[in-house]
């Protein structure tokens, strides 16, 4: 039996998969958040677990350890939001990620910028044949413990060359990099940071939650179609 872990990491985005997907009692995992196996779609030689892992880098970090650890996957799929650069990326818009930049690690001693260079990640996607997938945007993720920062744009676009933003990509590609398992994170953009700020930011958390339901009703059926086909 072939097992894939889709992994969810923000409270809000597991809220919309549990809704959607009609789980009225996922199980308990030990250390981390809820799980099940999903039925449908079928195929009898492999096995879907969905799991929120929790955000945030340590809690994503951990938690990819423990599914490579409890399941033994063949692959690992991350889906979830992000915020996305001005005029890089559009509203709604689902990316495909090939690299990862935790970028909130800030060496004081020694070389400047070797920490970064160390935990950056680069996202072997030479086994992806979904068509479907591979037409979409390949992009850069920026990772931190921190909301994009407007301030900020500019920097991380120029020196690293990521349009899109979040707080879990840089600890899973990481981890899974280490396990040499494949991995395939699809993030959409929930909402969209300018110079000069975010709506999300200064406004209502009401107008990121409907961000989330956008982008994930564009996710799950995304990934419930690939994970029949997937081989």
């Amino acid at each position: 039996m072939e097992n894939i872990v889709i992994m969810i990491c923000s409270d809000s985005e597991w809220k919309v998969v549990i809704e959607t997907l009609g789980q009225q009692n996922p199980q308990k995992s030990k250390n981390y958040g809820d799980w099940f196996i999903n039925e449908k779609p079928s195929n009898e030689n492999r096995q879907v677990i969905w799991f929120h892992g929790g955000w945030g880098k340590i809690a994503s970090s951990g938690s990819t350890q423990y599914a490579i650890d409890k399941w033994h996957p063949e692959l690992i799929i991350n889906i979830g939001t992000c915020g996305g650069f001005r005029k890089k990326v559009k509203k709604y818009q689902v990316v495909l990620v090939e690299e990862t930049i935790v970028y909130d690690l800030i060496d004081r001693i020694g070389e400047s910028g070797k920490s970064i260079r160390d935990y950056r990640t680069t996202i072997g996607l030479d086994w992806l044949k979904n068509e479907q997938i591979n037409q979409l945007q390949r992009a850069k993720m920026a990772t931190a413990d921190q909301d994009l920062d407007p301030k900020q744009l500019k920097e991380l676009n120029t020196k690293y060359g990521v349009v899109v933003g979040d707080w879990e990509s840089g600890g899973i590609a990481w981890v899974a990099n280490r396990n040499n398992i494949k991995l395939l994170i699809l993030r959409g953009v929930s909402d969209v940071v300018t110079k000069k700020g975010n709506s999300v930011y200064v406004i209502d958390e009401t107008i990121f939650k409907k961000g989330v339901k956008k982008v994930m009703a564009k996710l799950i059926p995304l990934v419930n179609e690939f994970v029949v086909t997937f081989s």
